[in-house]
């Protein structure tokens, strides 16, 4: 393999991989969301979140896409965040509404 290639494949890889590291630093888990986002005001915060999140990880990706001049680091970038808002989506839309369970930190009486 050549170096470019190898160079580029591998920002390409570092970059999609911080995704979640952007994300995670904004939004909780799935599991937080489909337990919490049922209310408007919830849910608008989720999905600034996804933003703030979203954009931070987009700026690595254009960066490694600078480093090697080349399209991969980005589109790997894309294709990973798309995947996990994706996830985030299904959990807002999914929510459960608040009467409807016990409060997360809640004893168990079973």
């Amino acid at each position: 393999m050549n170096v470019e290639i190898a160079t580029a494949t591998g920002l390409a890889m570092m970059a999609a991989g911080e995704v979640p590291n952007y994300l995670a630093g904004a939004l909780p888990s799935f599991m937080t969301i489909g337990r919490f986002a049922a209310e408007d005001e919830d849910r608008k915060m989720w999905r600034f979140g996804e933003i703030y999140g979203g954009s931070a990880a987009l700026l690595v990706g254009v960066g490694a896409s600078l480093v090697v001049q080349s399209w991969w680091p980005i589109i790997g970038t894309i294709v990973v965040l798309a995947y996990l808002l994706y996830g985030y989506e299904v959990a807002i839309r999914h929510a459960q509404k608040r009467d409807d369970i016990e409060p997360i930190n809640a004893e168990s009486n079973k």
